[in-house]
This record gives structure tokens, C-alpha cells and sequence, in this order.
């Protein structure tokens, strides 16, 4: 009993530091606080002391349970603020994203997860798109901290190269506005970034990357079906099942979690929900994922990130070279 509530004593605190690091320095941000701090108290005598049960309930259910109330922060109504040239470039951007991850692992050979994690997360929306799919893809805890360590360093990238290629290539408010909320993966760094060009520039970028952050919903979606899809050729080979596909087998592969998280992704998107409700949901979501990547954290140890070493580094370069490339070319040629 006095091991649980130290528990949640350490997961109260380390909860509220990372919030309030996240909140003092947004371009550091929540997530990569939360995931520091899990990791500095690995090492400690702490650790040792902590209840494994409480600690793999939050890292499993409460992560989840902050995916589904992102969902309700999601509407679908926000695609009417944009144009079709703009969903090209970010649909464009999503798919050469994974595609060079994919390529450049072949080379590197890194697990194919964190290989993923690391095209999704740079392509959409950084550590929330990575929080959403990892339990899809059962992602060990060192991949998602990796992977969105990968983020972060990227994402302070954005800030100082960015705005040389805007002025280099001589783009406008609107140009500028549109490249940077569909090339930058960290929220905090869209808006220092963009803002930083101009108001309108940033204005323009907040928006877009709004609807970028709405691509989590069919991303998470193709991951399901890459996996039931990767499950059924093995059953296949093996011979071990008909070409039939079950409802058993498909409530095997697609967990409940994915389908509230849509679910309330369409309930938002059709019922209005005031600002204060959704500042409230976001926030309690927010919460509720701090506190699980602090638990993950807690997986992660020194050696396995010396493990790691260049290569999710170089994965993430190729990954954003990519979306950075594609970005400036489609911009060019939609609004030049």
C-alpha cells in the first residue's frame, strides 16, 4: 500500500514538472519533459520503489484514455478553412515521410516500428501522432522515447532553416504561412517559427497545421491495416487460415481505443463543442498523456539509447529532408 502511493506521489510531481517545463519552455515542450523526467528517475533509487501495477496501468490505460479526448479536440470542420492545393502538399508530405523512412531503414536496418514512428511522427503532428500509434504498432517504450527525442531535435532544426529557405526562394506571408505549418512536426515550433516571419504568416500556419493534425485519424487507420494485412500473409504462408476474414480476427488486430478515438473524432466534427469545453478536454488530455510518457520513461535506460546511437538521427533527417522537399517544391508550384 505504501509502495502505491509513493507511486502516485512521484507520478503527481513528475507530472506537474513536466507541465510546468512544457509550459515555461514550449519549444522544449510536455512531451519531451515528461520523458526526461521518467528517465532521470530510472536511474535513481526511486525507480526500485515504485509499484510496477500502477505504473503499467498508466503507461497502458491512461495513455489511451488521453488519445480518445484528443479526439474530441479534432474536427473535422476545420478542412473547410483550407484549400485543396494545400491537403495535396500535405498528403504529399505524409506519404514521402514514411516512404523515405522506410528506404533509408533498409539501409540502416533499425526495427521497423521505430522506423515507423519516426515517418509518421515527422510527417503529422510529432509526439501526439507517435503517443497514437504506438499501441497500435505495440511499440516498446525506447522506441517511442527515441522516436520523439528524434522529434524534438528537428524541431529547434525548424526555427534557424526555415526561414533562410522562405527568404532564399523569396516566399510570401501566405507561402511561407503554408511551408512552415506543413514541414515542422512540433506545434510550439510552427508557431515561433511562423509568427516570427510575420502575423499573417503565422495565422495561416496555426491553421494548417490544425488539418495536419486530423491526418492522425486516417494515418492510425492505414497502420491497422498494414498490420492486419502483415498478420494475414503470415497466416497465409503458414496455411494455418482460409482467405476468409473473421470478425474475431479483425477485433484482434484493431484495438478499442482506435475505434472511441474515431468515434469521437466524429462526434466533434458534428456536434459544435464550445472552445472552453474543447481548452478542457485538450487539457485533461494533455494530462493524462504527460503522466503515461513519464512511464515510459521509465523503460527507457542509458545503454538502450546508446544502443539506438546515429541511426534514428539519420532516419529523421531523411524523413524531414523529404517533407522539406516536397513541401518547397508544391509550394512553388501551387502558390509561386
Amino acid at each position: 500500500m505504501k509502495n502505491k502511493l509513493f507511486s502516485l506521489i512521484i507520478l503527481g510531481i513528475s507530472t506537474w514538472l513536466a507541465l510546468f517545463i512544457g509550459g515555461a519552455v514550449p519549444l522544449l515542450g510536455t512531451s519531451i519533459s515528461a520523458i526526461l523526467i521518467g528517465a532521470i528517475i530510472r536511474h535513481t533509487p526511486i525507480y526500485e520503489i515504485l509499484d510496477s501495477t500502477i505504473t503499467r496501468f498508466v503507461s497502458s490505460y491512461l495513455l489511451k484514455a488521453g488519445i480518445v479526448l484528443l479526439g474530441f479536440t479534432l474536427s473535422l470542420r476545420i478542412l473547410n478553412e483550407v484549400g485543396i492545393s494545400v491537403l495535396i502538399i500535405l498528403v504529399a508530405g505524409i506519404l514521402v515521410s514514411i516512404l523515405a523512412s522506410f528506404i533509408v531503414n533498409k539501409g540502416l536496418k533499425t526495427n521497423k516500428i521505430l522506423s515507423m514512428l519516426i515517418g509518421i511522427g515527422t510527417s503529422i503532428c510529432g509526439g501526439s501522432a507517435i503517443v497514437a500509434t504506438a499501441p497500435v504498432l505495440e511499440a516498446e517504450d525506447e522506441d517511442i522515447a527515441v522516436s520523439i527525442t528524434t522529434m524534438f531535435i528537428y524541431s529547434m532544426l525548424a526555427l534557424l532553416i526555415l526561414p533562410i529557405i522562405g527568404r532564399m526562394l523569396g516566399f510570401t506571408d501566405q507561402m511561407y504561412g503554408i511551408f512552415s505549418g506543413a514541414a515542422v512536426n512540433d506545434t510550439a515550433s510552427v508557431v515561433a517559427t511562423a509568427f516570427d516571419w510575420s502575423d499573417e504568416a503565422g495565422s495561416i500556419a496555426t491553421v494548417v497545421k490544425l488539418v495536419r493534425t486530423l491526418f492522425i485519424v486516417p494515418v492510425t487507420l492505414g497502420v491497422l491495416y498494414y498490420k492486419y494485412s502483415k498478420q494475414r500473409k503470415e497466416s497465409l504462408n503458414d496455411g494455418s487460415e482460409k482467405m476468409s476474414i473473421s470478425w474475431n480476427q479483425i477485433k484482434s488486430i484493431v484495438p478499442m481505443f482506435v475505434v472511441f478515438f474515431v468515434m469521437a473524432v466524429i462526434f466533434a466534427s458534428i456536434v459544435p463543442l464550445s472552445d472552453a469545453l474543447i481548452k478542457t478536454i485538450s487539457q485533461s488530455s494533455k494530462i493524462l498523456m504527460t503522466i503515461a510518457l513519464i512511464t515510459i520513461g521509465f523503460g527507457v535506460h542509458i545503454q538502450q539509447i546508446k544502443k539506438a546511437g546515429i541511426k534514428p538521427v539519420i532516419l529523421g533527417a531523411s524523413s524531414w529532408t523529404a517533407v522539406l522537399t516536397i513541401s518547397v517544391v508544391l509550394v512553388k508550384i501551387l502558390y509561386g
